[in-house]
C-alpha cells in the first residue's frame, strides 16, 4: 500500500470516527419531552434538534441538576440572516458528568417589531417614575431620597424583572441603572433644598417642593432610558414557548479510582532538654482518593478546582524526630495519612490532613501521636474493571 493511499485510509477513519462520536436528541415541543427518552452522553458532543417556524429567530437551552435551581449551562441558536430552515441544531460540548441526571429548559424567542419595542420602553420608564416618585419626598423642609443605595437596588430589580423574557440577538445587555444613577440618588439626597423656600408660604413650599422631585424624576428617568437605548435600538428578541424536560439520565462510565502519588510535608516535636525541638521535612507517599458528589456552583464554575474528596493513603518512609527516633502508624510499620482536599487543573491534588502515629516497634495504642500534613499529588483515574 502506498504512502498516499494511507494517508487517505486514515483521513477517512479519522473523520468517520467523529461522526460517529456525536449524537443528538430532538425535542417534542407538544409532549414536552425528548423523542424516545434517550440517555444522553458525557464525554461526546450532544447535538439538541428540534422543529422551528421560520418566525423563531432564537433558541436558548438551558441546563441544570435535577435537583438544583441554579443553571449550570447555556447554549444559544441565533439565526442568521440566509437562513431560513424550519429547524434548529444546538451544539453542546461534553461537560456533562456521567450517570447524573439533568433538566433541560428549551426556550424559543421571536423578534419584536419597532412598536413593540417602543410600548416595552414606555412601560418600563412608567415603572421606573412610579418606583421614584414613592421614594422621593418633601419632609417639610428639603426634599430626600429614601435609602439611596436601596432605591438603586430597587431599579436594578425593576430593570432585570421587566427585561427578563426579552434578548437581545446582537448580543448587547441591558445596562442599567448605571453607577451614575447612584451618584444622582446620593446627590439628591445630600442636597439641601431649604434656600429654595424663603418668603415663601407652606402651600408654595409644598408647590415648589412637588416641581423639584419632578423635575429630579424626570431627570432620572431620562437618564436610565438613555442607558438603555443600545438595548432598544438592537433585534430585540421575547419568549415565545418554552419547554421543561425533567432528569434526563446521562450515560455511565466505567469505574476509576482516583489515585495519587505525591511528597507530603510534615511536623514532628521532641521535648530535648525541656525544649520544644521540630524536624520539619517532606516524605512521598501513595493514596487514593474517595470523591464527592458535589453539585454546588462553586465546583461547577471553578476553571481550577474540578474535584473534591476524602484521600487516605501511606508514606513510603517512617516520620522523625530531631533525636531519630522514627514513627510509623502501629500494625502498618508506615505511617498512615488521611485529608480533605481538591483537585486542581484535573491533574494535581492538594490535601491537607493528619498522620496518625506511634513509635516504630511498639504497639501501644494508647501513645498514638496525631500531627498535620499537608501534601501536593500527581492524580491519575485507574480503572478497576467494573460498571460505575
Amino acid at each position: 500500500m502506498n504512502r498516499k493511499l494511507l494517508m487517505q485510509l486514515l483521513a477517512l477513519i479519522s473523520v468517520t470516527a467523529c461522526f460517529a462520536q456525536e449524537r443528538s436528541v430532538k425535542i417534542d415541543f407538544e409532549s414536552g419531552t425528548f423523542y424516545n427518552t434517550p440517555r444522553i452522553p458525557f464525554d461526546e458532543t450532544l447535538t439538541i434538534v428540534g422543529e422551528a417556524g421560520k418566525d423563531i429567530e432564537m433558541v436558548k437551552v438551558n441546563i441544570s441538576y435535577d435537583d438544583k435551581d441554579f443553571i449550570l449551562h447555556s447554549y444559544l441558536w441565533n439565526r442568521i440572516e440566509n437562513n431560513s430552515s424550519e429547524t434548529f441544531n444546538i451544539i453542546v460540548p461534553p461537560v456533562l458528568r456521567s450517570n447524573t441526571k439533568y433538566d433541560f429548559e428549551i426556550i424559543t424567542y421571536k423578534i419584536m417589531s419597532n412598536t413593540q419595542k417602543k410600548e416595552l420602553l414606555e412601560n418600563l420608564e412608567s415603572r421606573i417614575r412610579f418606583l421614584l416618585m414613592n421614594n422621593i419626598y418633601y419632609d417639610g423642609k428639603n426634599v430626600n431620597v429614601n435609602k439611596s443605595k436601596n432605591v438603586y437596588e430597587e431599579l436594578e430589580k425593576l430593570i432585570k424583572e421587566s427585561l427578563k423574557y426579552h434578548e437581545s440577538k446582537n448580543m448587547i445587555p441591558a445596562e442599567a441603572p448605571s453607577s451614575l444613577v447612584l451618584q444622582e440618588l446620593k446627590n439628591q439626597d445630600d442636597f439641601k433644598f431649604s434656600r429654595f423656600f424663603k418668603k415663601t408660604t407652606r402651600d408654595e413650599e409644598s408647590e415648589k417642593a412637588n416641581e423639584l422631585i419632578q423635575e429630579k424624576v424626570d431627570h432620572l428617568v431620562e437618564l436610565m432610558s438613555s442607558e438603555l437605548t443600545p438595548f432598544i435600538n438592537s433585534d430585540i428578541v421575547q419568549h415565545y414557548k418554552k419547554v421543561n424536560i425533567k432528569s434526563v439520565q446521562t450515560d455511565k462510565e466505567r469505574f476509576t479510582l482516583p489515585v495519587n502519588v505525591g511528597m507530603y510535608a510534615w511536623s514532628k516535636s521532641v521535648d530535648i532538654d525541656n525544649s520544644s525541638v521540630d524536624n520539619i521535612d517532606f516524605t512521598p507517599g501513595v493514596g487514593i482518593t474517595i470523591p464527592f458528589n458535589n453539585k454546588s456552583k462553586l465546583a461547577m464554575k471553578s476553571r481550577i478546582f474540578d474535584s473534591f474528596g476524602f484521600s487516605v493513603g501511606v508514606l513510603f518512609e517512617p516520620i522523625e524526630d530531631a533525636e531519630g527516633t522514627e514513627y510509623v502508624t502501629p500494625g502498618v510499620d508506615l505511617p498512615i495519612y488521611t485529608g480533605l482536599g481538591f483537585r486542581m487543573f484535573k491533574v494535581v491534588r492538594f490535601n491537607a490532613g493528619i498522620l496518625i502515629l506511634g513509635e516504630k516497634g511498639t504497639e501501644n495504642l494508647e501513645k498514638l501521636s496525631i500531627i498535620p500534613t499537608a501534601g501536593l499529588a500527581l492524580e491519575l483515574d485507574l480503572w478497576m474493571g467494573i460498571k460505575k
